[in-house]
């Protein structure tokens, strides 16, 4: 069974079939149609999967006004014949001197893509077809979409005209059963995590500036000694803010003193794992999966099905393995390419790998290898 089977088995759409073509595509205002989106991606929530917490306006502003300023919001929504909505793809438009990319969401894992049942594929099609023409009519040199996990490739390559390039990416997922009293654990992570528990380390909801601080500073020695992106500490403080009851922040303490913390984020039906972070000398007390298992526990409790992992850097680091030890299973998606002028591949050249980060430093643009 396919990925995108097993995560939609249960799934009863009462939308029309994938023989269904007459879907009309308009770039919307997310302020005139919020209500109406929102209540779209709660409803993935019988079967989640496909729509994230990233989806959801909150995360949409936090990225345009505070994660990449100037970057425009680009909502593209599918209409069924009677007026509801039954697809949607979020992207950003990003201008950088002077040039300007049609980007899925920013950071990383698979957080972009077409919002679409698979009973809807020619909905997908659409979509797609609709942010190309979006993006070329905006006088983008490129575009980039993520892909959800699990779907069908050939609808992104009949949808973008044929990508220029396809870099396939793996996330984790767990699911989690509808029986709270079912711990969705290994038996030794069980283990490890009653371990933790007995080891005087204690868990409680972030609520200050100063716990966010404090846990955004374990965070900032974590990425630097494992050498991977940081989000900055601004972002962390309003995505805080700004996410209600889309949030679960937790910070662990032994002694009095924060350890180790966590950012989940919720959204249609799945928790998606954030932001980890834990001191090096508190590690033997497993404080990592104190939290994943007390986050868990809270997401479970409104109604989440499904822990979304997001990428690891390499199967052969410390990350992946930490999920898999978690019971993490593999669920492909993909990034896909689009150049919309034959210029692009010489213009990006002369910009350089250092150029291009400089730029878009959230987003991914090209392969470096191949310019």
């Amino acid at each position: 069974m396919k990925a995108a089977e097993i995560l939609f088995s249960n799934w009863r759409p009462k939308l029309a079939s994938t023989t269904r073509t007459d879907a009309v595509v308009s770039v919307c205002d997310m302020a005139a149609v919020a209500d109406e989106y929102v209540h779209f991606l709660d409803c993935f929530a019988a079967q989640p999967g496909i729509a994230l917490a990233y989806h959801y306006p909150f995360y949409l502003r936090f990225l345009t006004e505070v994660a990449i300023p100037g970057a425009e919001l680009r909502l593209l929504i599918a209409r069924n014949r009677e007026g509801h909505i039954e697809g949607a793809l979020p992207g950003l438009l990003i201008t950088s001197s002077d040039i300007r990319i049609w980007a899925s969401l920013a950071y990383f894992g698979p957080n972009g893509g077409a919002l679409t049942h698979p009973d809807h594929d020619e909905t997908a099609v659409l979509l797609l077809k609709a942010a190309r023409a979006d993006a070329m009519a905006t006088r983008c040199l490129s575009m980039t979409v993520y892909t959800a996990v699990g779907v069908d490739l050939d609808l992104y390559r009949r949808g973008l005209g044929g990508p220029d390039y396809e870099i396939e990416r793996v996330s984790q997922v767990v699911a989690l059963s509808e029986d709270v009293s079912q711990s969705p654990w290994p038996k030794k992570v069980r283990y490890d995590i009653r371990k933790a528990k007995a080891s005087g380390l204690q868990v409680r909801t972030a609520e200050t500036i100063a716990d966010l601080d404090a846990l955004w500073q374990i965070y900032l020695e974590n990425c630097e000694s494992a050498g991977i992106p940081l989000k900055p500490r601004a972002h962390i403080h309003e995505l805080y803010k700004r996410s209600g009851e889309h949030r679960i922040c937790l910070v662990a303490e032994l002694d009095g003193v924060i350890v180790a913390g966590i950012v989940c984020l919720i959204g249609g039906g799945v928790v998606s794992y954030y932001m980890p972070c834990s001191k090096p000398e508190v590690r033997s007390f497993q404080p990592g999966l104190f939290l994943l298992d007390q986050a868990v526990s809270h997401a479970r409790f409104q109604g989440c099905r499904l822990l979304n992992f997001e990428a690891s850097p390499d199967r052969a680091g410390g990350v992946f393995r930490f999920k898999a030890r978690c019971g993490g299973k593999e669920q492909a998606y993909a990034v896909l390419v689009k150049y919309l002028i034959p210029e692009a591949p010489d213009i990006l050249a002369e910009i350089g790998e250092s150029g291009i980060k400089q730029a878009f430093p959230y987003v991914f643009v090209t392969p470096f290898g191949r310019l």
